[in-house]
């Protein structure tokens, strides 16, 4: 049976994300959310209006579709030292994959975020829908016990919640047609 479980990884060139604090990613290639997260996708039609004289209704000219935005709203319960590390990891991992190659040292310097994966659900879902992170949030409550995991301390129970942002290359924007969309076909190459 397959897993559908949501999850955000890398690709194959950006195995950097999964470094230092954000190692116990992994082995999941990114962050598996251990708990089904709360997933809003607002999609918006934009239509043009133009006036005719004399009429009580006014037409609509269909201008673009907009590529909808992912938000997802995650509970990380951290109750063993794996699970506190498994939270640094994915807060390591989020910061990490917001940020340019930068720096006379680097040897991408320039290079932007990069694209991740995001699948959950299933082929009619979410299947492989290239990413960009546009934004993320963490709270640190006083109202929770904190554990301590590794080096730093995380609360019992954290919510992250992470915008993302589709990004179709060029290249992946010619592969859409209507017809296969609405047949279904596209759902497994990461149109939504």
């Amino acid at each position: 049976m397959a897993d559908h479980r949501a999850r955000l990884r890398v690709k194959s060139g950006n195995r950097n994300l999964l470094s230092g604090p954000a190692a116990p990613l992994e082995k999941t290639s990114g962050i598996l959310f251990p708990y089904s997260p709360n997933i809003t996708v607002q999609s918006q039609v934009e239509y043009s209006q133009y006036d005719t004289q004399h009429t009580n209704y006014q037409q609509n000219a269909y201008s673009r579709t907009r590529t909808p935005n992912i938000q997802i709203t995650a509970d990380f319960v951290n109750q063993t030292t794996q699970e506190g590390l498994y939270t640094i990891g994915v807060l390591h991992f989020l910061r990490t994959a917001t940020k340019m190659h930068f720096g006379k040292n680097d040897s991408k310097k320039g290079t932007p975020p990069p694209v991740l994966s995001f699948s959950a659900y299933g082929n009619f879902n979410f299947q492989n829908v290239p990413v960009l992170i546009g934004s993320f949030t963490q709270s640190y409550p006083n109202d929770v016990d904190y554990i301590q995991a590794g080096p730093s301390s995380v609360p019992a129970i954290m919510t992250i919640a992470i915008d993302l942002i589709p990004q179709y290359s060029a290249r992946k924007q010619l592969e859409f047609s209507l017809d296969s969309f609405a047949s279904g076909d596209l759902y497994n190459r990461g149109f939504i």
